[in-house]
């Protein structure tokens, strides 16, 4: 249980609904963005606010404003959008040191 869901306040009450509404609407379903001619998502539950949960596309696409608040389309047609298919969790790809480490920046004065 997280913190948020033990407090009884109207904003927490209005978040914890909201929440409840939209993971529900979303239960076996895949997302489209509101739109004409949009991708359908697979869903995954995020982090949000508390402990909280909000669906969102699994690819990490940003939601617009109006998907969150409701708008986006639960269906069930089939995924089409490539990040989601490929199971590409993180879109950008690690940095990696190419010699294996770092090197030091010389930050002593008169330091080359």
């Amino acid at each position: 249980m997280s913190a948020i869901e033990r407090l009884t306040d109207p904003t927490s009450l209005a978040l914890r609904g909201l929440s409840e509404h939209e993971c529900g609407r979303f239960r076996n379903r895949n997302l489209r963005q509101p739109g004409r001619e949009r991708r359908v998502h697979r869903v995954e539950f995020q982090d949000w606010i508390g402990g909280l949960k909000l669906p969102g596309p699994a690819c990490h696409q940003p939601l617009d404003t109006p998907a969150v608040a409701g708008h986006a389309e639960a269906v069930t047609s089939p995924v089409d959008c490539a990040r989601c298919l490929a199971g590409d969790q993180d879109a950008f790809t690690p940095l990696v040191a190419l010699d294996g480490g770092q090197l030091t920046l010389g930050l002593e004065p008169g330091a080359e």
